[in-house]
């Protein structure tokens, strides 16, 4: 699809980063018959950004796998600074000249503090030359274009959503509005290891506050619609998975919050949600997460909308999840994939100790099927059927919170893409 259009789909300016990296991306791409045409592919996008030769765009991969070079070349100078030819072409040399021109004192030599100092002020939005792009984010960029171009991605379940279904694409998420229940069926967003090593010390939830989704205007749902309603304003993507302090704000709007029993929200909730983001943390790679909300009755089947329970501190009404599910896809560094899902009653008289928790959750892992065939809808259509019906239909054996309540990866097979 034309970056153009791109553009103009999307509300895109002349001057915005996006434009500028699609640009960027479509002038480095290696394919004679689409390099430099004004055309960017999700492909495209994630081949220029995993080797950034120019040093415009970083994502957080990119700072981890490339400053470990420049890292390692410090080292050996044992503390001194290394003078700025000395480093390899490409990106280590360009981000060597810029540090010490724009982090340093523009002598020629770099040390550590000036690098330090360069890459905190670029991923501060201070440095135009070079711009921090979160893994989250780029995710949800390339979500956009693959939709736009028809493709499937990670984010974007497929199958009919119903007719109560908006969608909706943030900058470091999307999401799926049912209206008629004022709460989110799904929230999806990745999660990488790289981004959370990366997340500024300063990004603090104390920052920001629940918001109506200004897309929405006055018909989105609004903090006050939960007062006194006895329910905490539980996120569906946790905002301790915000690599920004912008992501932080956007998981503090509306959409991205569903009515939880308290005891649930804060104890059993929260304890899953550590959980994917230690094993993220610890074993490296990216995540693509799902997590929603399903309501259903005692034989495990969808309620009709009629017979949902509902809350509210006005008229408008918010249907109250009887269960709260989470799917996650990691990607290991080596390329291998393990998949695991939950489906969490939200229930008011959940336990509180970490020793009931733990057997609680593993009795509800599911295989991820099973949220599928209750969505109706294909949550990993960009992998291929074949290791769709490898992962997706059962359950890791091994439960997942092992070895010091760390989740422990259980079932691994390798892809190798475009199989």
């Amino acid at each position: 699809m034309s970056i153009r259009e791109l553009q103009e789909k999307f509300g895109w300016k002349d001057e915005s980063w996006q434009v500028g990296l699609m640009q960027a991306a479509d002038a480095a791409s290696t394919s004679k018959s689409r390099g430099g045409n004004g055309q960017v592919s999700a492909a495209e996008l994630e081949a220029y950004l995993s080797a950034p030769e120019d040093g415009q765009y970083l994502t957080s991969t990119a700072l981890q796998q490339k400053r470990s070079a420049l890292d390692a070349k410090l080292a050996e100078a044992g503390g001194a600074a290394v003078d700025v030819d000395a480093f390899d072409s490409g990106w280590q040399a360009t981000v060597a000249k810029r540090a010490d021109l724009l982090g340093g004192n523009g002598d020629g030599q770099l040390s550590a503090d000036e690098l330090d100092a360069f890459i905190q002020a670029s991923k501060a939005g201070k440095h135009a030359e070079t711009r921090w792009v979160p893994d989250q984010q780029m995710a949800a960029l390339q979500s956009r274009v693959a939709e736009a171009a028809g493709e499937v991605d990670p984010l974007r379940p497929t199958g009919d959503a119903g007719s109560e279904a908006l969608s909706l694409v943030k900058e470091y998420s999307r999401l799926s509005l049912d209206q008629g229940a004022n709460v989110p069926t799904f929230v999806s967003y990745m999660l990488s290891a790289s981004d959370i090593r990366e997340t500024p010390a300063t990004v603090s939830r104390l920052e920001s506050t629940f918001v109506r989704d200004p897309e929405l205007g006055r018909d989105g749902v609004t903090d006050s619609d939960y007062t006194r309603t006895g329910f905490d304003r539980g996120h569906m993507k946790p905002a301790e998975d915000s690599p920004t302090q912008e992501a932080m704000n956007e998981s503090h709007q509306m959409t991205n919050i569903a009515p939880q029993h308290g005891n649930h929200n804060q104890q059993v909730w929260r304890t899953l949600e550590q959980g994917v983001s230690g094993l993220v943390n610890a074993q490296g790679g990216k995540a693509y997460i799902v997590t929603g909300n399903l309501y259903l009755d005692d034989q495990g089947q969808p309620l009709p909308p009629e017979a949902r329970e509902t809350t509210g501190a006005g008229a408008r009404r918010l249907a109250v999840p009887t269960h709260n599910f989470k799917t996650v896809l990691h990607e290991l560094p080596n390329g291998n994939l393990t998949m695991y899902a939950y489906l969490v009653p939200n229930s008011k008289d959940g336990p509180s100790k970490k020793d009931d928790i733990l057997p609680l959750l593993d009795a509800h892992r599911v295989p991820v099927d099973r949220i599928e065939e209750l969505l109706g809808q294909d949550l990993y259509a960009n992998l291929p059927q074949r290791v769709q019906d490898r992962l997706e239909k059962g359950t890791p054996n091994e439960g997942v919170f092992q070895r010091n309540s760390l989740y422990f990866a259980a079932s691994l097979f390798r892809f190798a893409p475009g199989n």
